[in-house]
């Protein structure tokens, strides 16, 4: 899964968008290390910190705080005092459900430029 994507479903950011700038601005650690990617791939047992200071506790604590949240999916878990999100799993194309030939996706999008 993207760290955008996760943030975002770990509440950690409002918005896509939003997740993607706290990402490109640095305000995140994945095991201890900045990524400024938002598109970064993470895997099972990765940790997800906040920079530890008040700015961008300050942003994620507000995204948290902000609206009310539907039940995490169990393939996150999150610690909201330590601003700290770790990823259980990786989702699977297959338990999604969705029948989806991915190379005409892959082809058709090739075609468009």
């Amino acid at each position: 899964m993207r760290l955008d994507n996760i943030l975002f479903r770990l509440g950690m950011a409002s918005t896509i968008p939003q997740a993607r700038q706290l990402v490109n601005h640095r305000h995140v650690f994945v095991n201890g290390h900045i990524v400024d990617i938002p598109s970064y791939r993470c895997k099972p047992q990765d940790i997800i910190t906040a920079k530890d200071n008040k700015k961008s506790k300050t942003l994620i604590q507000n995204s948290l705080e902000s609206a009310p949240r539907e039940e995490l999916p169990t393939r996150l878990t999150l610690q909201p005092f330590q601003y700290k999100g770790l990823v259980n799993q990786i989702i699977d194309s297959k338990w999604v459900g969705l029948k989806i030939n991915e190379l005409l996706v892959v082809e058709y999008y090739s075609r468009q430029t």
